[in-house]
């Protein structure tokens, strides 16, 4: 009873609500689009009804919702030349409540004490260590701890994602996030801090997901190079380390050696990547996205309208090694997908909108030092990078991912 009246100390109703919502995100997040897009406008509609309530004094001259806000319009704009209103207009209304979503994870973090914000990250954190032992047990065993498989046995890890297998992006998404809350728990054990952060790239390896694996590696690269208080020689020779027992432990795994090594090594020969996107079916992919956007180039084809777009008849000819392999629901690229199903309006607006609000939580954590707004920056940041293949940005399951980062990024500005 008196850790429950600890936990809830100086809380109204309403702030225990969502504080007990948000303890259950990433769990939403494992159980299916349904259960993601259910937490997400229950949410929402908790904050608004708090506004309405007066529970809530909500600024609306904030700089980071008048962002949201018209990054909203220029989607409600978009739809207007959409070639398929009933696939673009869900996905934008969904947009409007990731808004209010992203304040509610906001107005938590500004009016909870520091031992309560802490306590969601903990408990997503536990999650995640689940997730940990259960990747681990399914790279034994070749079955996670409910025995669902991945779809690529033995190349690659589904965890509880099962056949769909994309573990990657959720280890991604919540990495940063378990490694600052054991730093803020443990910030002296500095050797400690800086083996789990290794450990959990060979991990990231081991899923599989050689894009992911990509952007996990990078990040923590970046997480321990600003935050752990280590010397420098030591960190050099750590990510050495990993490097080289990655490389020795490719060759020792024919499968990995096939997924890693046989096939990436080609980037790095000359006019590597262009031969690979050649050579790939992402580069199929990405070759109509470059078409579409050619055919529309202002307002784009419309949100989720590449799915229909990229199989028509006109792209046949396609100069493209893969081209039958061209449609998708998605071109697999953050870039081509605005440019295909937005055009220049919507890209250009998305450009200004992520960048100002990255700018904005560079400038504030520069002041604050918040290692978890450092750790969502890192990710959105991570999320833009060209080229990587991605998952859709209007798609359930990876928007949620990147919106729940992007919620912590700027969900410390202005708060000292």
């Amino acid at each position: 009873m008196k850790k429950n009246n600890l936990l809830f100390l100086g809380l109204g109703n309403f702030e225990k609500i969502l504080l007990i919502l948000f303890f259950t995100f990433p769990i939403a997040i494992l159980a299916g689009n349904f259960f993601i897009n259910l937490f997400i406008i229950s949410t929402s509609f908790t904050f608004i009804l708090g506004i309405f309530l007066k529970k809530v004094q909500f600024d609306y001259k904030n700089k980071i919702f008048i962002l949201l806000i018209v990054f909203f319009l220029s989607l409600l704009i978009n739809l207007l030349f959409s070639d398929n209103y009933s696939l673009s207009a869900p996905r934008i209304i969904k947009v409007f409540f990731v808004i209010f979503f992203i304040f509610s994870f906001k107005y938590l973090l500004e009016n909870t004490n520091k031992s309560q914000s802490l306590l969601i990250y903990k408990f997503w954190s536990l999650i995640f260590l689940f997730i940990i032992i259960d990747l681990i047990f399914e790279f034994f065993t070749g079955k996670n701890l409910i025995g669902l498989e991945s779809l690529m046995p033995g190349n690659r890890l589904g965890s509880f994602t099962g056949k769909e297998s994309v573990i990657g992006n959720y280890f991604c998404g919540f990495v940063l996030i378990f490694l600052s809350y054991f730093y803020k728990e443990y910030p002296h054990k500095k050797i400690l801090n800086l083996v789990l952060a290794f450990s959990l790239i060979l991990i990231s390896f081991l899923i599989g997901e050689r894009s992911n694996f990509i952007k996990t590696f990078l990040i923590i690269i970046l997480f321990s190079l600003f935050i752990y208080e280590i010397n420098y020689k030591l960190k050099i020779f750590s990510i050495l380390f990993v490097l080289i027992f990655t490389i020795i432990f490719i060759n020792f795994n024919d499968k990995y050696k096939s997924r890693y090594f046989s096939q990436i090594n080609k980037l790095f020969e000359k006019n590597g990547v262009t031969q690979y996107l050649n050579n790939s079916q992402y580069g199929a992919h990405y070759n109509v996205a470059k078409e579409i956007f050619k055919n529309n180039p202002i307002f784009g084809v419309g949100i989720k309208n590449f799915r229909i777009e990229s199989f028509k008849k006109k792209y046949d000819t396609l100069d493209h090694p893969m081209n039958e392999l061209r449609g998708a629901t998605h071109p697999h690229q953050l870039h081509y997908e605005f440019l295909s199903e937005t055009g220049l309006f919507g890209y250009l607006s998305f450009l200004i909108f992520i960048f100002m609000s990255i700018y904005l939580s560079i400038k504030n954590y520069l002041i604050t030092k918040n290692i978890f707004q450092l750790s969502g920056i890192l990710f959105v940041c991570s999320s833009l990078i060209p080229l990587l293949p991605s998952g859709s940005f209007f798609s359930t399951y990876s928007s949620s991912i990147f919106w729940i980062n992007y919620a912590i990024m700027i969900g410390y500005n202005n708060k000292s």
